[in-house]
């Protein structure tokens, strides 16, 4: 239904732009949804009234007391979480969401792959309120600690896309996850690391499939904000890098953002001064991509701190100025061996605000090319 009538999934892209209270912020999204769940289970005290979290790390004051309210007011929540981060947290949020009898599932992704460059982890960020309203995208719920970062998602209104959360959700808590045909040339793709979606000839097409089709169908344009790349590899070893250095060479504009601080080799997290942050030696992805004449951005915060910041944590890419995908996918290996999500959603009016975003970003802080 949504292949053919795009506007009923009510998407709205999302940006957090490091201000975690404007209206317009995911956070605002998220706690108003939550109070319309209590409001629905308090107008009908018979409905079962839920709320889903799948998102690697919840660990945020205001959204795990929201979370502890709605539940002593009747609502159903579930929360799927990464183990290994949550245990290393050792965070009084979620010994709070325990105590409180709140389901708490703690996954671990431990697959082995020789082209696995960190450990996996569960690392979908999607929220279900009830059956018809949901947010997803690049961002934590760790707005505490992390508001300055821009991320990027979107939010919809749309039982279909519910559905398809859901199918994930309830395979992360041990279900069988259902098989499902898609169209990859189709307005709307949601695609799952695990998931069994299969296109005609019954060949299973996930995140990875995805981002190497759409560039290598790119005839224009690609604009891609990144967190992170790495030689992604597709199913005839193929690679993103080669992908977008092809494009290129076909006359494809490609321009590409990046976390500068994790863009580079060497130990991340550091105290050293800028001069010497910016005389690190790039990632050989990242380094290759400017070899092969790509404008590739280095993105830094407006001020210098003693450890080097760079606010980009978003994982969307833009094609021909009317393909988005989004998700929580990072660009490279690993995700492919982790729980992740992308949204491929082909239309100029969701492309805009990405647009708009990425050249914001070059307006306000350092990028160094």
């Amino acid at each position: 239904w949504y292949n053919h009538h795009f506007e009923s999934l009510r998407l709205i892209p999302k940006f957090t732009k490091g201000q975690q209270y404007h209206p317009y912020h995911p956070k605002r999204f998220i706690h108003d949804h939550i109070d319309k769940t209590i409001i629905a289970k308090r107008d009908d005290p018979n409905r079962l009234c839920t709320i889903k979290v799948s998102v690697d790390c919840i660990d945020d004051h205001d959204f795990i007391n929201h979370l502890i309210h709605a539940s002593r007011q009747g609502v159903w929540v579930q929360c799927i979480v990464d183990w290994r981060k949550m245990t290393l947290t050792n965070s009084h949020n979620y010994a709070n969401l325990k105590r409180s009898g709140i389901e708490l599932i703690g996954v671990f992704c431990t697959p082995k792959h020789h082209l696995i460059e960190v450990e996996p982890d569960m690392h979908t960020k999607f929220i279900l309120f009830n059956d018809e309203d949901c947010i997803l995208g690049s961002f934590n719920i760790t707005f505490d600690r992390w508001w300055a970062n821009w991320e990027s998602g979107m939010s919809f209104h749309s039982k279909g896309v519910c559905r398809l959360l859901d199918n994930i959700f309830q395979s992360q808590r041990g279900g069988v996850i259902q098989k499902y045909g898609i169209d990859p040339l189709s307005h709307f793709n949601l695609l799952y690391t695990f998931g069994r979606h299969t296109m005609a000839n019954g060949k299973v097409y996930r995140p990875h499939h995805a981002i190497l089709a759409e560039i290598h169908r790119a005839r224009h344009s690609i604009k891609i904000c990144l967190f992170l790349i790495g030689d992604l590899y597709g199913d005839h070893h193929d690679s993103v890098v080669n992908a977008l250095i092809q494009a290129k060479e076909r006359g494809v504009d490609v321009h590409i953002l990046f976390n500068g601080h994790l863009a580079r080799q060497g130990r991340p997290g550091v105290e050293r001064p800028m001069p010497e942050e910016l005389a690190r030696p790039l990632l050989p992805a990242v380094q290759r991509l400017k070899w092969a004449g790509i404008r590739v951005g280095l993105v830094y915060g407006q001020d210098d701190h003693p450890v080097p910041y760079s606010p980009i944590h978003s994982k969307y890419c833009v094609i021909d100025d009317y393909i988005v995908i989004e998700g929580s996918f990072n660009w490279y290996n690993t995700s492919v061996f982790s729980h992740d999500l992308i949204v491929v959603a082909a239309h100029a009016d969701v492309a805009r605000p990405y647009l708009y975003e990425f050249d914001q970003i070059q307006r306000l802080f350092r990028v160094y090319y």
